[in-house]
C-alpha cells in the first residue's frame, strides 16, 4: 500500500516540526529558548473572553452556516471598511478555520493543474506546499538584492501560464513591508493580465514606527464584485488568538461563493465557538491591537539591539510582524545545519532560512517573553563569536 505522489512531495511544515521539538526537549527538562515561534505571548482581548464564555454558558455549541455567522460577517464588513476604505457586503466574505484555510480556499478556486502560482521570496512556509497540493506551479522569486523583490523582478516571472500572484506583506519572516508604489504596479499588472492576485494580511495591522501597510483594493480601477484581488485575513496574530483559528477572506461574490463551495466540502463551516470570540475580539478592535503593537515594539528593539552585537551578522530591522530575518551566512551559509546546531549545542531554537526560500538566514521571534529574548540571542552570540 502506498500514498499518493502529491502527499509523498509535500515537505513537513518547518514552524510546527521545531515547536514539536521544542515541547518535547522541554519535557526532558532541557532548558529551550524558543525564537522560532509565530504566536504571540499576550493575553486575548477581554471581550473575546466574554463572548466565548456567554456561548459556553448558553450550552448550544452548534454547526453554523459555512460561510460564517452573520454576526461576524457584519463585523469583518466593518473592519474592511475601517482598514481598507472599501465597502462589502456580507456576501463577499467566507469565515474559514484559521487564514491558512482561506488561502487553500482561494488556491481551489483559482488554480488549475500546471498553473503557475508567483510569489516573492523569502516566503512563508506553506506557499510552496498549499500550490502543489492543487497541482499548481509555485514560482518563487528571489530578490536579487536585500529582502524585498522590485516590481520588475516580480514581473520577469509573470508568463501565459501564470493564474496568481501572492503577496504578504508586512512578510513573514523578514517582517518588511512592500510599498504603495510596489504594490499600486502589481494590482495594475494583474488587472492588465487578468491575474488573481492574493493578499496575504495577516500581520497587516501589525506594524511599527508609524508604517502602515497600503491596501491592494485602493488601487483598483474595478469594483468589489469585478475585482481579482482577493484579501486573506484574521484573527491569530493581530488579536493574539492563534488556537481559535478564525481566518477570513473578502472577495468578488463569485469567488465567495466558490470558495464556500469548497469549504462545504472540507470543513462543513467554522467553529461557532471560536466565531463567537471574534465577534469580542473585532468588537474590542484597536484598543487591543494598539497595546500589542506597543509590547511587540518594545521586544522588537531588545532583538534588534542583541543581534546587532553579533559580529557578522547582517539585518534588515523588521517594520512588522514579529520576525527578524536575519543573514548568518558569514557564519554557516547552510541555515537547517546551523539552526540544528544551535538547538543541540545552546538550547535555542530558530528557523532556518532554506524553508522560506532564503538560504544562510535564520528567522528569528521576538513574540515570546523579553528575557527570553535577550538571553537567547546572547546564547547565540557568545556560541558564534565565543565571548
Amino acid at each position: 500500500m502506498q500514498i499518493s505522489k502529491i502527499a509523498s512531495s509535500l515537505g513537513q511544515s518547518a514552524t510546527l516540526k521545531l515547536n514539536e521539538l521544542a515541547s518535547t526537549l522541554k519535557k526532558q527538562g532541557k532548558d529551550i529558548i524558543h525564537l522560532g515561534g509565530g504566536e504571540p505571548e499576550f493575553d486575548i482581548p477581554e471581550k473575546a473572553a466574554q463572548e466565548s464564555l456567554k456561548k459556553i454558558n448558553s450550552k448550544r455549541v452548534i454547526y453554523t452556516p459555512t460561510g460564517g455567522v452573520s454576526e461576524l460577517k457584519e463585523k469583518i464588513c466593518q473592519y474592511t471598511f475601517e482598514n481598507y476604505g472599501v465597502k462589502v457586503s456580507p456576501a463577499n466574505i467566507v469565515v474559514s478555520s484559521g487564514a491558512k484555510q482561506a488561502i487553500y480556499n482561494f488556491l481551489l478556486c483559482a488554480v488549475n493543474p500546471g498553473d503557475e502560482v508567483v510569489f516573492p521570496a523569502p516566503y512563508w512556509v506553506s506557499y510552496t506546499e498549499m500550490v502543489k497540493l492543487v497541482y499548481g506551479q509555485p514560482i518563487p522569486v528571489k530578490p536579487s538584492k536585500g529582502l524585498l523583490c522590485s516590481f520588475e523582478e516580480i514581473e520577469s516571472h509573470i508568463t501565459s501560464n501564470t493564474k496568481a500572484i501572492m503577496l504578504n506583506t508586512p512578510n513573514n519572516p523578514s517582517g518588511l513591508i512592500y510599498g504603495a508604489e510596489f504594490i499600486e504596479k502589481i494590482v495594475a499588472l494583474c488587472e492588465e493580465r487578468n491575474i488573481f492576485l492574493l493578499m496575504d494580511d495577516i500581520y497587516n495591522k501589525l506594524v511599527f514606527d508609524g508604517f502602515s501597510v497600503p491596501s491592494a483594493f485602493s488601487f483598483s480601477k474595478k469594483s468589489i464584485d469585478e475585482s481579482n484581488i482577493v484579501s486573506v485575513n484574521g484573527v491569530s496574530k493581530t488579536f493574539s488568538m492563534t488556537g481559535f483559528r478564525i481566518g477570513w477572506s473578502v472577495s468578488s461574490k463569485t469567488m465567495a461563493s466558490a470558495m464556500t463551495k469548497v469549504q462545504g466540502q472540507i470543513t462543513s463551516c467554522p467553529s461557532d465557538l471560536s466565531q463567537a470570540a471574534s465577534v469580542g475580539a473585532l468588537t474590542e478592535g484597536d484598543a487591543f491591537t494598539k497595546r500589542m503593537i506597543k509590547d511587540l515594539e518594545d521586544k522588537r528593539n531588545a532583538l534588534v539591539d542583541e543581534l546587532l552585537k553579533i559580529k557578522k551578522i547582517k539585518l534588515e530591522k523588521p517594520q512588522g510582524t514579529f520576525y527578524s530575518f536575519a543573514d548568518f551566512s558569514a557564519y554557516n551559509k547552510n541555515s537547517s545545519q546551523l539552526s540544528s546546531e544551535l538547538i543541540e549545542k545552546i538550547g535555542v531554537v530558530t528557523v532556518p532560512g532554506s524553508e522560506f526560500g532564503m538560504e544562510g538566514h535564520l528567522r528569528i521571534s521576538f513574540c515570546g517573553k523579553k528575557e527570553d529574548i535577550i538571553r537567547g540571542v546572547k546564547k547565540i552570540r557568545e556560541y558564534l563569536d565565543g565571548n
